[in-house]
């Protein structure tokens, strides 16, 4: 599946911004798709931590599990996803000339997994290769979903 890239420009500071984004439990606010996030263990979110995120997507409820893999406060939020879709999903945040605004960045890598749905391993290429047509869906849902961060970043201040 190709690598999906979206940027929106948000009027907030970068550390207005990462405190919406960094707060697991309002996730689903803004990502339509995500239904709730479970997490592993209490705690704050760092390097190493894990949870589970319902995910409901073309009329579909799975599991995705995660782990935070880079954490840079105000900065960089990344994640691993290990779920029926592996791969990983980046957000960056940069503040731009003039103070007050920020640029959101989100990456997202995924590739599903055949052995995850029950089905051979040997079928990842292909399964590969039909979630490809779904790419142009994905770069939808999100983009919307930087325009609900977007809202709820702007209404929470």
């Amino acid at each position: 599946m190709p690598v999906i890239v979206r940027s929106l420009t948000i009027r907030a500071t970068p550390a207005a911004v990462w405190a919406v984004l960094i707060d697991l439990d309002r996730q689903p606010t803004w990502m339509h798709d995500l239904k709730a996030v479970v997490r592993a263990a209490p705690g704050p979110v760092a390097v190493g931590f894990r949870a589970v995120g319902r995910v409901r997507m073309f009329g579909v409820t799975q599991d995705d599990p995660i782990e935070v893999t880079d954490l840079e406060p105000g900065r960089h939020y990344g994640l691993r996803h290990e779920g029926a879709f592996s791969g990983r999903g980046d957000l960056w945040l940069e503040p731009l000339p003039g103070g007050g605004m920020t640029r959101v960045t989100w990456r997202e890598e995924l590739h599903p997994r055949a052995a995850a749905l029950g089905l051979p391993a040997a079928l990842d290429p292909l399964l590969d290769r039909a979630a490809s047509a779904f790419s142009p869906a994905f770069a939808w849902i999100f983009r919307a979903d930087l325009r609900r961060l977007r809202d709820v970043v702007v209404s929470a201040r």
